[in-house]
């Protein structure tokens, strides 16, 4: 335990259509920073309904699916074996905002970050669930900045009854977006005057992240999923639900003559998603004192790997786009048995199992 206090604790990320699972090995050694090593990762798909939105519709049907997740392995693959877990939340039921007070930070107590936080979260008073972190930079040494990320009590409480259910002790539930960036944000690296923006584009849901500043600084929920795309080319295409699924998959935003009608409905859902990212990067600059511009934009969940999203997104912003490398804070050289594209829906999970992997005592080495 002086290792880790919470032994073989793994990430759990539980989402409308999925629920994926990873579990990683501390290797690190003192001064050589953290390093990580998989031990399982495993996903299983949820049908239609059990989650709408983040919100647990049928806890007992969606609990099997998670013993089915942690018991189930196949032959010769290893099962997760822990009794601490760390949970993601669904950033579409939660807040996260950047406030500031105006006091030193050292004098700052909780009461002071919820009085504050409650002009802005909205919420109803004592029926959230709030924390907060100190942010690097301030405008005066006498005003702090906060991150603040707050959450429904029933929201939180029927994760933590449901996961408490299968007997695993909760260690943390974390907004979604947290877990997301400690994963796609390469660690030990400094981004001097320059801001990252995190495209995570789910099945069910998608958002936008912007890092800066060694910190998070805004996120924002988009209207647009691979279940939006799959439904929209159904209903205009005149295809089933599976034969939309498949020409999603196989055109892509690839142009392909036969197929223009359902290309041309593509195109017209990623051009909208283009302009809600410029005009949330935009709301950054404006609103957000002292902000770097984005340089770069990381692509991650299972819509990220769409044929030539990345390339259409990088024309038409002028900033480059590119699908992310999610287990790139776990090891160098490190042998994974998913697929670059199937791996890029692992973000969450990932960055949940870092932290929970993660050695209190080498503090100074810590992502």
């Amino acid at each position: 335990m002086f290792l880790n206090p919470f032994p073989n604790a793994f990430g759990l990320d539980i989402g409308d259509l999925s629920i994926k699972a990873v579990q990683l090995r501390n290797i690190s050694r003192r001064g050589r920073g953290q390093l990580f090593q998989p031990v399982a990762y495993r996903s299983t798909t949820l049908p239609h309904g059990l989650v709408m939105n983040g919100i647990i519709q049928e806890p007992e049907k969606v609990r099997k699916y998670i013993l089915h997740l942690l018991e189930g392995a196949p032959p010769k693959e290893p099962r997760i074996k822990s009794d601490w877990i760390f949970a993601s939340l669904p950033d579409v039921q939660g807040f996260l905002k950047r406030i500031e007070i105006d006091k030193k930070i050292d004098d700052i107590i909780d009461e002071d970050v919820r009085y504050a936080a409650k002009q802005h979260i909205p919420f109803e008073e004592n029926e959230y669930y709030l924390d907060w972190q100190a942010m690097p930079q301030s405008e005066s040494p006498n005003r702090a900045s906060l991150l603040v990320a707050a959450m429904p009590k029933k929201v939180a409480d029927m994760y933590t009854y449901l996961l408490e259910s299968l007997g695993l002790g909760v260690v943390a539930l974390e907004i979604e977006t947290l877990a997301i960036a400690r994963a796609m944000i390469t660690a030990r690296k400094t981004y001097e005057n320059e801001a990252r923006a995190i495209l995570d584009l789910g099945a069910s849901r998608s958002s936008l992240t912007i890092y800066d500043h060694d910190q998070i600084q805004y996120s924002i929920s988009l209207p647009f999923s691979g279940e939006l795309i799959t439904t929209s080319l159904a209903q205009k295409c005149k295809l089933d639900y599976e034969a939309a699924e498949r020409k999603k998959i196989s055109i892509g935003l690839d142009y392909d003559k036969k197929s223009e009608p359902c290309w041309s409905v593509m195109i017209e859902m990623t051009d909208q998603l283009i302009e809600q990212t410029k005009q949330a990067i935009e709301f950054y600059y404006s609103h957000f004192p002292g902000s770097s511009k984005v340089t770069h934009i990381t692509l991650c969940g299972g819509g990220a790997a769409m044929k030539r999203l990345d390339q259409i997104i990088t024309t038409k912003l002028g900033v480059s786009a590119q699908p992310g490398h999610v287990w790139k804070n776990v090891s160098p050289n490190i042998k994974i048995h998913l697929s670059d594209e199937e791996s890029l829906g692992y973000a969450a999970a990932i960055g949940l199992a870092l932290r929970a992997a993660a050695n209190p005592f080498f503090a100074g080495d810590a992502l």
